[in-house]
């Protein structure tokens, strides 16, 4: 998160006057940062055809109110919680807004699907 604001800010300085950062270029940064704390993290899920990554806490929680700029919450309750959805292709970013017992919650993940197809096969 550190870093998207310093470079965030290098690139409102850096910029003339009328620039401004679109936010095609801010959900990349939240996709970007996603990736890496899932790979720091070992949250990659090899699931045969595809690749699950997947980030918590801030970066979900950026990434999530990035994808808010163009994609509508989907309020979701299961044996989990309340949840809110971002879906985007097949990939999908969460809010949990309340536990299964029904007390307010505040967490944010974030699921990456990457579909790979058999290339890892052996």
């Amino acid at each position: 998160m550190r870093r998207l604001a310093v470079v965030s800010c290098l690139v409102l300085v850096a910029t003339p006057g009328y620039g401004q950062i679109n936010v095609r270029t801010l959900t990349v940064a939240g996709l970007t940062d996603c990736i890496a704390e899932a790979v720091t993290t070992n949250a990659v899920v090899d699931d045969g055809p595809v690749i699950i990554l997947s980030c918590t806490a801030a970066k979900a929680k950026t990434l999530y109110n990035f994808l808010g700029n163009k994609i509508r919450a989907e309020v979701v309750k299961d044996q989990n919680g309340k949840f809110e959805n971002r879906p985007f292709g097949n990939s999908a970013c969460y809010h949990r807004v309340e536990d299964q017992n029904g007390r307010a919650a505040d967490e944010f993940r974030c699921d990456l699907v990457m579909a790979i197809g058999g290339i890892l096969d052996d």
